[in-house]
């Protein structure tokens, strides 16, 4: 097959393209052993060998080494194999590879995700982000009710963060003024929670003029 470019990345790698659009990024002494040329043909042999050989073994070592440092979601994995200049086929290889040892797990993830963020985070905040890293809405959704059942109080999760976050900026709702509650309900708000969950949080000290200052 045709090798359409050679492309120099940095001093120690290349980016070679085939005639099929596949490309892949191989070491410069890798470059001189399987003799690559622009514009030369490469044996389909050469190319099965870098990639069964070389790619995805490194593909899988790669993936490793990224799920040392923390869980990563599949779409994650995918992002970075990627950048990294990793053909399909090989991501392909190298997600089910880390999948067969339950490396990956998206429902994982998203529960200990929860569990992290969910004394700074509003539901909201935290279902946004655990979608945008790709995990599957159902798959969040679920997280979420779990851990909203081992708070195991109204308001559940909510109520948690809430009362973390007023402990953690120094909030008394039974010492506060007018205009501190209604400028810390607009900061809760402001960071995804619902008024009527933050009503509940503090309903004992709820105060019956704070809907209307924050209209």
């Amino acid at each position: 097959m045709l090798v359409t470019e050679v492309r120099k990345i940095t001093d120690r790698k290349y980016r070679i393209r085939l005639e099929d659009g596949v490309s892949f990024v191989l070491y410069a002494a890798e470059v001189r052993k399987y003799r690559i040329r622009q514009q030369e043909d490469l044996a389909k042999e050469t190319i099965r060998q870098i990639i069964e050989e070389v790619l995805k073994k490194r593909a899988c070592l790669r993936c490793l080494n990224l799920l040392k440092t923390s869980d990563r979601t599949v779409q994650q994995l995918t992002g970075r194999l990627r950048l990294d200049g990793y053909p399909e086929e090989v991501i392909r290889c190298a997600l089910d590879y880390v999948a067969s040892f339950h490396y990956t797990d998206d429902r994982r993830y998203a529960q200990n995700y929860v569990r992290m963020m969910s004394a700074r985070k509003s539901r909201r905040q935290i279902e946004t982000e655990l979608i945008g890293k790709g995990v599957d809405h159902e798959v969040v959704r679920a997280a979420l009710c779990e851990a909203d059942a081992e708070a195991g109080e109204d308001g559940g999760l909510e109520r948690t963060a809430i009362l973390a976050l007023a402990r953690k900026r120094g909030y008394d709702p039974g010492k506060a003024d007018r205009d501190e509650t209604v400028r810390f309900y607009r900061y809760l708000m402001g960071k995804g929670f619902g008024y009527e969950s933050v009503r509940s949080a503090f309903s004992s000290v709820s105060r019956q003029d704070t809907a209307e200052d924050l209209d």
